[in-house]
């Protein structure tokens, strides 16, 4: 993960072919990349960042401010995961064992650790947005779900009822004995269905990506 060549245009000043130059290093002149290198401004993007990804990328503009950082290193990616349909969630557990790379609307990378047949799903609707709480899902919202594992009670599911194609997404409830699926939008009418027997659990939801 990293800056791609338009923001680094966009923070530097530099046109886009010697960016694209430098990223590339297809030179194997030995001073090439220093050239290159020089004609990014110093006081907009740091030289010792450039050649080998030392401090950081933007210097301060402010004189005698300590700068206090608030982001860290993220974790390492731990693989890819294939976005689907709700349809294909829905025959997730029959279709796992086939599916070909090329039939993933996507591949989203994942930072934690988890099984072969995890997938994500675009959320839709606001039936899972929850105002002012948490967890709180808004339409767009990227879903990482394992199929593997087995729900309790307040889990977040992704469920196929039987009369239905697509699957759908909610809070796994079970209570005296019922087992139910919650919209966690107050709101949300029906908030409850209630299942027994007829609804198929496709995976559990252990993540989320936000886009900006």
């Amino acid at each position: 993960m990293g800056w791609g060549q338009r923001e680094l245009g966009e923070m530097s000043g530099v046109d886009g072919p010697t960016i694209s130059a430098l990223i590339r290093r297809r030179s194997d002149r030995s001073n090439y990349k220093e050239q290159l290198i020089s004609a990014f401004p110093p006081s907009r993007i740091s030289h010792a960042w450039l050649r080998d990804g030392a401090g950081v990328m933007k210097p301060s503009t402010a004189t005698g401010v300590k700068v206090h950082h608030n982001v860290e290193e993220g974790p390492d990616i731990q693989g890819l995961v294939p976005l689907i349909s709700s349809v294909q969630a829905g025959e997730w557990c029959e279709i796992m064992d086939t599916f070909q790379p090329g039939e993933a609307e996507a591949w989203f990378p994942c930072p934690v650790k988890h099984g072969p047949n995890c997938f994500a799903l675009r959320v839709t609707g606001e039936s899972m947005r929850n105002p002012g709480a948490r967890p709180s899902y808004e339409p767009g919202d990227i879903i990482f779900v394992n199929p593997a594992k087995t729900p309790v009670s307040g889990n977040q599911v992704v469920v196929r009822l039987d009369n239905e194609k697509t699957a759908t997404f909610k809070q796994y409830i079970e209570e005296d004995g019922r087992k139910m699926l919650k919209a966690l939008n107050p709101e949300w009418r029906p908030r409850y269905i209630e299942i027994n027997g007829d609804a198929t659990i496709c995976g559990v939801v252990f993540g989320k990506w936000v886009p900006e």
